[in-house]
């Protein structure tokens, strides 16, 4: 049987626990979730509910003037007024945006798109090609390497050991490989998502809905052991996880930062951001 850490806590340094942050400029009464950065740190991208008068999920961006963000808007040339559109990734060179949709055109239920920037604002999505999408469900993607070489996202797929499994590729002299689960020390019979690399790629942060956690969600990791073997995940402990659902991590872009979504207290929506100091869960173990 698969063995869950709950929380075991190696610290090198020995950083205090901190409590999180609410991004109370970013956060509204519905939901925000899910942030992306620009390298510089002046753009924040998010899944955003019900703004400017619309319904349902969109993609907002706010911006950074050196003391504060501002209000986030809709980003209408990737959000549609139909469909839901989720899981903002910016590319390090800020020429991509990655999103998941279900607008119609896509491989399956839900899949993975791409947007490029033109001197005009964002082009119009289109689905990511590769071994990323399928006639199931594809999303949260996130890349590893200096040029993004390494590819993790999550898939309901056949071949997994759940619903939400995640899965991994590598680029190729220029090609994308066929698409690998991470295996069972990942994944399980329950739900595994939103895989986030660290910036040396050693380690992930999964958001995982698993037995013997804090809440629905949980936000654990994983990290790369010198025999190239992916540890077992270890829950991150309660300064990041409660008994509501902690999930979708992102770093600050000089990885100072860890942010989450989370519908625990205190909030001011149904889904709001937070963050503490990297730091404090970097040596998790």
């Amino acid at each position: 049987m698969r063995n869950y850490k709950l929380v075991v806590i190696f610290l090198l340094s020995g950083p205090c626990l901190s409590d999180p942050i609410n991004m109370e400029s970013i956060n509204s009464m519905h939901l925000d979730a899910e942030p992306t950065f620009s390298v510089d740190g002046k753009e924040m991208y998010i899944n955003c509910h019900n703004r400017e008068g619309r319904s349902g999920s969109d993609i907002c961006v706010s911006y950074f003037d050196g003391s504060e963000w501002s209000e986030p808007s809709v980003v209408h040339e990737v959000s549609s007024d139909e469909y839901s559109d989720f899981e903002p990734l910016l590319s390090p060179d800020g020429s991509q945006l990655f999103i998941m949709s279900d607008r119609p055109g896509g491989k399956g239920s839900m899949d993975l798109w791409v947007s490029s920037r033109t001197e005009n604002g964002w082009g119009s999505p289109v689905n990511l090609e590769g071994p990323f999408n399928t006639p199931y469900m594809d999303h949260c993607i996130y890349f590893s390497g200096d040029n993004w070489e390494i590819a993790y996202w999550t898939s309901t797929r056949p071949g997994g050991y759940g619903a939400n499994d995640i899965w991994t590729s590598e680029k190729i002299d220029g090609v994308w490989q066929e698409a690998v689960n991470m295996g069972p020390n990942i994944n399980s019979e329950f739900d595994e998502h939103h895989s986030l690399p660290s910036k040396d790629g050693k380690s992930l942060y999964i958001t995982a809905a698993l037995p013997g956690g804090y809440g629905g969600e949980d936000i654990y990791v994983s990290y790369l052991e010198p025999n190239g073997i992916w540890s077992d995940l270890v829950n991150l402990g309660p300064e990041v996880n409660t008994e509501t659902a902690d999930r979708c991590p992102a770093f600050s872009p000089d990885y100072s930062l860890f942010y989450f979504d989370s519908e625990r207290s205190g909030g001011k929506g149904e889904k709001d951001i937070w963050y503490v100091p990297y730091d404090s869960i970097r040596n998790i173990r």
